[in-house]
Formats: structure tokens, C-alpha cells, sequence
């Protein structure tokens, strides 16, 4: 949770050197390793480690040697792109730190503010009044393995998916045509010899497929010719009885009456 106002590190910030009294730098020094040496016996009487006024944070015994007793980072005070957050833990200030691309040092003060720094700060003793100020780098020992984002997370679980054989389908029986009740040949199908197809196979044809012909449908029958003369047109009392064909004679040889009316 991020804040700003007037923190105690921001207000060390605004600090000038217009001071009546510049404060030589190698006497401050042996002033902040007076401190580290005193925090240290202070911890080994029996405490744990050191503990802040307002219970803010604790340093344990078996991080002393990483952790820098009443030192800041400054110059700058904080890194660019981040700002200052407020932890409840020095532990959880130092994660954060982890966390952050190109953070080399954190800076964690009694009022609970955390402030990241990287390679370009430089350490600096904390004045009397700061004097609980901790300060460390991103992570104590062995580095810890790095956080998988939920974008790597995404990537392995797509890659676990990818890697799960797919169970392959049962292949669809293929169902061979079955030959028509005369068999194959087109010729055996009136409807097919009616439409003009007599010749190879039909039912099915060579690429196994039935024709239309083949299911049974009633063959087309083509109308008889009419022989010249016959037409039942040509005779007046065969027009009156409204006859059509052949008439004179009949298809069946049968000669009309009307064919000899005048």
C-alpha cells in the first residue's frame, strides 16, 4: 500500500548540507559500525533480534549478518517506477524487493516504510532518531527459485495439455453399396434403359454409387409413332368424335368407322 506525506525517509531526502555543522562522513561511518557493534551485543543478551518501538518488524539472529542496523539507501532514495509501500514485516519489505526487476537493496523504517533501491544508491547511516532503520539486499544465503507468473503458468499448463495423447477415434465403418434386387447392370432396370443407360453397371456404377434408376421407379414409356395417313386429324368424322392418334387404322390395326365417313 503505497503513501506519501511527511515520511520520515522522504523528509531525509529533503535534507540539505546547509547545516551549521557539517558532520564529516568517516566519523559517521564509525559512528553507524559503533551501532552495528552494539546492536549485536544487544542481541546476543537474549533477544531474538532487534524489535522496533512500534513492533513494526524483527530481525532474526540468523539474518544479522545480512541486514544493515541503522543504514538507508539514498541518492536516490528510491528506485524509478517505484514508490514507497508499507509493510508489516522487514520480511515482507525484503520479498518485495525480490519481486522488482533490478532491485538490489530495500530500505525498511520504524514507521513501517518500505523503499527499493537499485545498484545506483549508495548506504548511508540513518540519523540517532532512525537510528531502528533496517536495510538489506533483495534475499539472505542461496537466492530463492524465481515466482512463476500466471502467464508461465498458463504456458506449462497449455504444454501439459499438448503433451497428453489424444485418444484417437474409432474409425466409421464404411458400409459397402448394396447391389440392386436385379443386380449391377443397367440393363436389368427398365427405368435406367428408359432414360437411355443400358450399357456397364448402375446399381451400384464403379464408383459404388446407385443411380436413381435402380430404386424400382416405373420406366417411362415413350408414346407409339403415328404412320403418315393414320392420323385421326385427317378424317373430318373422326375430328367431330374428337379423336386423337392414329385412326385409320388404330395402333392395335383396328380400323375406325369414322375413317370412312365423308
Amino acid at each position: 500500500m503505497a503513501s506519501t506525506g511527511s515520511d520520515v525517509e522522504l523528509l531525509l531526502e529533503a535534507e540539505r548540507p546547509e547545516h551549521r555543522f557539517a558532520f564529516p562522513r568517516r566519523v559517521a561511518l564509525v559512528l553507524g559500525c559503533v551501532g552495528l557493534v552494539t546492536v549485536g551485543i544487544l542481541a546476543r543478551g537474549g533477544a531474538r533480534g532487534l524489535r522496533s518501538k512500534s513492533d513494526a518488524f524483527v530481525v532474526l539472529e540468523e539474518n544479522a549478518g545480512c541486514f544493515e542496523a541503522a543504514t538507508y539507501y539514498k541518492s536516490p532514495i528510491k528506485m524509478d517506477g517505484t514508490e514507497r509501500t508499507s509493510e508489516m514485516t522487514l520480511e515482507a519489505c525484503q520479498q518485495r524487493c525480490l519481486s522488482v526487476d533490478g532491485c538490489a537493496h530495500f530500505t525498511f523504517w520504524p514507521d513501517g516504510g518500505c523503499l527499493l533501491t537499485d545498484e545506483s544508491s549508495v548506504a548511508s547511516p540513518a540519523p540517532e532518531k532512525h537510528a531502528e532503520t533496517v536495510s538489506g539486499p533483495p534475499y539472505c544465503g542461496e537466492k530463492p527459485p524465481a515466482v512463476e507468473s500466471d502467464a508461465g503458468t498458463d504456458m506449462e499448463e497449455e504444454e501439459v495439455k499438448a503433451s497428453v495423447e489424444t485418444p484417437a477415434l474409432a474409425p466409421v465403418p464404411t458400409v459397402a453399396p448394396v447391389a440392386g434386387i436385379n443386380g449391377t447392370t443397367c440393363a436389368k432396370y427398365p427405368a435406367c434403359v428408359a432414360l437411355g443407360i443400358e450399357e456397364g453397371n448402375c446399381c451400384p456404377n464403379d464408383d459404388s454409387v446407385a443411380l436413381g434408376c435402380c430404386m424400382g421407379f416405373a420406366p417411362v414409356i415413350a408414346a407409339p409413332k403415328i404412320a403418315a395417313g393414320t392420323e385421326c386429324s385427317s378424317f373430318p368424322a373422326c375430328v367431330t368424335l374428337n379423336l386423337t392418334g392414329a385412326c385409320c387404322p388404330a395402333p392395335d390395326g383396328t380400323r375406325l368407322g369414322c375413317c370412312d365417313s365423308i
